[in-house]
């Protein structure tokens, strides 16, 4: 009868595991959105409260020097912020990797990860415990006579000693094994993830320095614009001033002038936009002390002489965010065997040991020494083990879509970023012939003007023709040494100069 009920309890939760369903918590179509429940409230923490490895509080945050010796101090790049020296590149990406919270969020993670990994290992090692007892009771002893029991009286003793125990998983079928893989891919991934996390940043630090490059290179224009506007308003001035000139066209250039000078005030409130966007890339607070240098040249990779192909091809071996979803993939493989195991008995060593003395000197002292294997195996509880390898085998298929993605992903990337560079090359040569062109057109109806076989209108557009093709030229340096910052990031390189 007894192996008649455990036959019908095992099947019957074969039976009701087989029903377990998910698709009631989540969304009924791949392409229709799940509303997520409403989440708390956080605490806000101010910006110089968090430091690199620990929370400060609102006072100690307002007095900062008290914190200087418990905080990491970097000195070579940030010096030189204080200092207000000139920064290049270099400079600039060393302060980024220093400051930039990002690094620093997948650096801890990847040390969480990593104890991850420790704690699997941990389960290959017996666990070992001790305690001490002391306790209170109160015995009422019986006499049994005829059938009957007759309570003889109560007394009380008090016992106290200690006690130890030792536990040892010997086997669980390749479990801890399996557990301990997926939390070491899981490692590889978050360490990957981290790589990508300074690439991630140095990009976004020549993305910003090149715009500030661009900011600055238009206040140069700009300048040399007004030159060009003050020049036409003297020549213009002068043709009225000697009665060959009227005064319409000596109006003309004056607003044109101010235009000009419009136009530069306009630039150099860009640069400081700049300025605060390179700030940010950097991880550091905008101030008047960031100096950059506006000492620019294009920068040199490998990856600008070679094939799309080929740096598609190296991308696939190289993205450390697709290294990160393969690792990933195969956390979650193992994830579905330690699931699997999870139906399997463990087999396991024991032994305990106790000492117990007593208050009453009737009462001898005892001692107990146990040692055995013991077999464990759970043979229903709720469904956890189902629903588990049910989450494992929906991590396969997220992993698998993850690492179709971002191949698509990288692909369009690369194609991308490599065909902007082919086309910011050309821009350039352009940009550059455009200003010769024009300034010889400008040269020219200057002189053709001031001949009178030219008019204002004919100077002034001249004059701006060539500040736009001046401004382009910034441009399209810029935008050039940005497209190979984008191919290097994009085939999985760092630009670091």
């Amino acid at each position: 009868m007894k192996h008649k009920f455990l036959l019908a309890l095992i099947c019957s939760s074969a039976f009701l595991g087989a029903c377990v369903n998910v698709d009631e918590e989540t969304s009924q179509k791949p392409f229709v959105y799940w509303k997520a429940p409403q989440d708390a409230s956080v605490e806000h923490i101010a910006t110089n409260q968090i430091k690199t490895n620990k929370i400060l509080s609102e006072t100690d945050a307002k007095n900062p020097k008290k914190n200087n010796s418990e905080e990491p101090r970097f000195v070579r790049a940030t010096e030189k912020i204080s200092a207000g020296e000139k920064l290049g590149i270099t400079d600039l990406i060393d302060i980024a990797l220093e400051n930039n919270p990002t690094t620093r969020i997948y650096w801890f993670k990847a040390k969480s990860y990593a104890a991850e990994v420790g704690k699997a290992n941990s389960t290959y090692y017996p666990q070992v415990s001790f305690s001490a007892d002391v306790y209170r009771s109160r015995i009422k002893p019986s006499l049994a006579y005829g059938g009957a029991f007759a309570q003889v009286g109560k007394y009380y003793e008090t016992g106290f000693g200690p006690s130890a125990q030792i536990n040892w998983l010997l086997c669980d079928f390749g479990k801890r094994s399996a557990n301990v893989d997926a939390t070491r891919q899981a490692l590889y991934a978050a360490n990957f993830e981290f790589n990508r996390s300074i690439q991630d940043v140095v990009l976004q630090v020549n993305l910003a320095y090149y715009q500030f490059f661009e900011a600055l290179g238009n206040v140069k224009a700009s300048k040399l614009n007004i030159q060009d506007a003050q020049t036409a308003y003297e020549s213009a001035n002068e043709r009225l001033n000697s009665g060959v000139g009227n005064k319409p066209d000596m109006l003309n250039a004056l607003a044109n002038l101010r235009n000009a000078e419009f136009s530069l005030q306009q630039a150099e409130a860009n640069v400081e936009t700049a300025r605060a966007n390179l700030a940010s890339a950097l991880g550091v607070e905008v101030s008047a002390k960031l100096n950059i240098t506006d000492d620019i040249s294009i920068p040199k990779s490998k990856q600008t002489q070679d094939k799309i192909e080929n740096l598609i091809a190296e991308a696939m071996r190289c993205r450390q965010d697709l290294l990160a979803s393969y690792s990933q993939l195969k956390k979650s493989q193992l994830d579905i065997k330690v699931a699997k195991r999870n139906f399997l008995p463990q087999i396991s060593a024991g032994a305990s040991a106790s000492y117990v003395d007593y208050s009453k000197s009737s009462r001898g002292e005892q001692e107990n020494l146990q040692i055995g294997v013991s077999l464990t195996w759970s043979v229903f509880e709720g469904f956890t083990r189902k629903y588990d390898l049910i989450s494992a085998k929906m991590q396969e298929k997220i992993a698998l879509q993850t690492i179709k993605q971002n191949q698509i992903q990288i692909v369009s990337d690369v194609w991308n970023a490599f065909y902007l560079y082919q086309s910011a090359v050309k821009q350039l040569k352009s940009a550059e012939a455009a200003v010769d062109a024009n300034d010889e057109a400008y040269k020219a109806t200057k002189l053709g003007y001031e001949n009178g076989v030219n008019s204002i209108t004919d100077f002034l557009n001249a004059q701006n023709r060539l500040a736009s093709a001046r401004q382009q030229q910034v441009m399209a340096l810029s935008t050039l040494s940005s497209s190979i910052a984008r191919l290097g990031h994009a085939v999985g390189a760092i630009m670091t100069e």
